[in-house]
């Protein structure tokens, strides 16, 4: 059995070393391009949230105290306060 020639070790070694070389530039290259898309995405969903937030301020400001507590009387069927269901202080805590 002839042992390989140090020559022919050294070139693949050689070939081997150019193949990971190139695919650790090729990953780079895809996390750069991964990171640039999420980046991306991210300002777009704080947009997002932005519109949405200042959407539900607006929708609040154009509902008035009435509104809200008529509908919540007739669609969540919640049953209005009376002054004897307020509860009584006791010793600084509020007790029902």
């Amino acid at each position: 059995m002839q042992l390989p020639s140090k020559l022919n070790i050294n070139s693949i070694l050689l070939c081997g070393i150019v193949g990971l070389s190139i695919l650790s530039i090729s990953w780079h290259q895809e996390m750069k391009l991964l990171y640039k898309d999420i980046k991306r995405e991210n300002i777009k969903n704080y947009q997002i949230v932005a519109l949405n937030k200042q959407l539900l301020s607006e929708r609040s400001q154009i509902l008035s105290g009435e509104e809200i507590k008529s509908v919540a009387l007739t669609q969540l069927g919640l049953k209005e306060l009376e002054p004897k269901d307020w509860g009584k202080w006791y010793k600084g805590r509020l007790s029902l």
